[in-house]
């Protein structure tokens, strides 16, 4: 009998972190399990569906619907799919609700000279201010500089109107960098940060660090860095708290 294929394990062929024995092997699985099958469907559309909601939609022809309307029609189509296929992986159901209700898209209006496509995800009807995580995937400096001074001003305005704030930084792929001891360009920025902010979590992904590790690299931390098993099942889990989501 076949052993249960483990979510970190669909989630690692998804990102395309298998190496090619275990890929193929997979594939060759899937076609004759149907189930396996629909679990990695619907992981890839998970991660499809969080890509989109950051997406630009296509112009439409008619003039009649605003342009800010347009995009909030296809966030909320993209993450009702989200709150559907975050169901399908994780095994709940929502019963009795809208999904339109419970997935909103509100737009992001980041302080002027800061990325504009930066848009807060949350499951809820309005983004939670207090618990939000910031995700890296990049390690363009940009980027990284980037999810640094956005963590930053969110603690500092939370601390500033006297709330109490969670944050998350998490990196996968090329983002691990960021948190890397012996790669990481603000280790001591990191550092500082860690020591004025106890509120403030960083994660690596483990399935970025394996696939490293597996190609020969040695991989360590930052101190204040934490793993998680995998990016989208970390995504998922906040989500699912009610968390706040960022991509950088």
């Amino acid at each position: 009998m076949n052993s249960v294929v483990s979510d970190e394990t669909l989630h690692a062929f998804v990102d395309g972190e298998l190496d090619v024995t275990e890929r193929e092997a997979l594939t060759v699985r899937m076609q004759s399990d149907a189930e396996l099958a629909r679990r990695v469907c619907a992981v890839r559309s998970l991660r499809d569906m969080v890509k989109l909601a950051y997406a630009e939609p296509p112009r439409a022809k008619s003039a009649t619907v605003p342009p800010h309307s347009r995009r909030m029609i296809t966030q909320r189509c993209a993450l009702g799919c989200l709150v559907l296929f975050a169901g399908l992986a994780a095994g709940w159901v929502l019963r009795g609700r809208e999904i339109t209700n419970l997935a909103v898209a509100i737009p992001f209006s980041p302080p002027v000279g800061r990325d504009a496509a930066l848009q807060p995800v949350s499951l809820t009807h309005a983004p939670d201010p207090n618990r939000v995580m910031l995700h890296l995937d990049s390690a363009t400096p940009d980027k990284m500089r980037a999810v640094l001074d956005e963590a930053e001003r969110l603690l500092d305005a939370a601390e500033q109107q006297g709330r109490v704030m969670q944050l998350e930084i998490l990196a996968n792929s090329q983002g691990l960098t960021l948190l890397r001891a012996s790669h990481s360009p603000y280790a001591d920025r990191i550092a500082r940060m860690q020591q004025r902010h106890a509120n403030l979590q960083w994660v690596a992904c483990g399935q970025t660090i394996a696939r490293l590790t597996a190609e020969g690299q040695k991989v360590e931390l930052l101190p204040a860095a934490h793993t998680a098993p995998t990016a989208i099942g970390e995504i998922v889990t906040r989500l699912q708290q009610g968390w706040t989501y960022v991509r950088v």
